[in-house]
């Protein structure tokens, strides 16, 4: 059954929709950056983000939460990630970039599972409640019957910047330049002198500190789990959609996904079960037309 809900049910859902797109978009600009620099579909990333959920939950608890103390928890689990990342793509990655694919996805899936049975370990197997946002995007704003959270608003903020910083990474600084050109022909770049190596490995830290930052934002919801993992498979649909290696599709995709997800939880919101149902569909809806339609994505690069 179809529910009828007034022009504030929908506008509080399109802004959540945008908050969490926002999220996701980070998210999956990390697994867009590892991919267009190593051509390595890391699985492994929705273990990061776990990570990044997981250590801001402990540093919560051991050194408080309050306006000042959330930049400086945010920034230490994106460093804290970051650094084991380097350890995984040193220790483990590195070796496997000129393997076949099929070993690439087992492989780096294989952590993403071992780093979410270790967090249901340490977290008693079910899920957690976490402090929540901080004080100052604490509440809400009504409007008509629904409602919009401070700290949806602020994601959506979070997101932006984080997207203008990437694009300002890669166009506008000489380690962009150097990413992109080892995009294109990392041979002829090691010629030039650059150790492409561990400018693939600074890539890969890169995309670790944005996985642990977003996992760090999504405790603003107030809980986690081993199955927030699966972000992942979110992430890796709308760099699909989006076009491999596209940072700026990444942002369209992730954000067109989760308002159509947010508009049919309106719409069915008397039928939990379409309303499940739907908001699954419509994100494979999505790429199904897309694909259908351009291949290679809606920013992506045609072979």
């Amino acid at each position: 059954m179809i529910a009828s809900a007034d022009a504030g049910s929908y506008l509080a859902n399109i802004v959540g929709g945008l908050g969490s797109g926002s999220v996701l978009f980070i998210v999956a600009s990390g697994l867009t950056l590892v991919f267009g620099a190593l051509r390595v579909i890391n699985f492994a990333h929705g273990g990061l983000v776990l990570l990044g959920m997981y250590f801001t939950y402990e540093l919560q608890n051991a050194i408080g939460w309050s306006n000042g103390l959330f930049f400086v928890v945010i920034f230490l689990v994106a460093i804290i990630v970051a650094l084991l990342g380097l350890v995984l793509e040193v220790g483990f990655f590195r070796p496997i970039y000129k393997r076949q694919l099929l070993t690439q996805l087992i492989v780096t899936f294989s952590f993403s599972l071992i780093i979410a049975g270790v967090i249901r370990y340490e977290i008693g197997g079910g899920g957690t409640t976490t402090l929540g946002p901080p004080p100052f995007i604490r509440g809400h704003i009504n409007i008509g019957a629904g409602s919009i959270s401070y700290f949806k608003l602020a994601m959506i903020g979070i997101g932006a910047i984080v997207g203008v910083l990437l694009w300002a990474l890669l166009y506008r600084t000489g380690l962009g330049r150097m990413i992109r050109a080892a995009v294109s022909d990392p041979e002829l770049l090691a010629l030039s002198g650059v150790n492409v190596r561990w400018l693939f490995t600074g890539v890969f830290m890169i995309g670790a500190s944005l996985a642990g930052f977003a996992g760090s934002i999504i405790t603003f919801e107030g809980s986690f789990d081993s199955s927030k993992g699966e972000i992942i498979i979110r992430a890796f649909i709308v760099v699909v959609i989006g076009g491999l290696g596209s940072i700026s599709g990444a942002f369209i995709a992730s954000l067109l996904i989760t308002v159509f997800e947010a508009l049919v939880t309106v719409v069915f919101s008397n039928n939990p079960q379409l309303q499940s149902l739907g908001s699954i569909g419509v994100v494979y809806l999505i790429l199904v037309i897309v694909l259908a339609v351009r291949p290679q994505g809606l920013r992506g690069q045609s072979a």
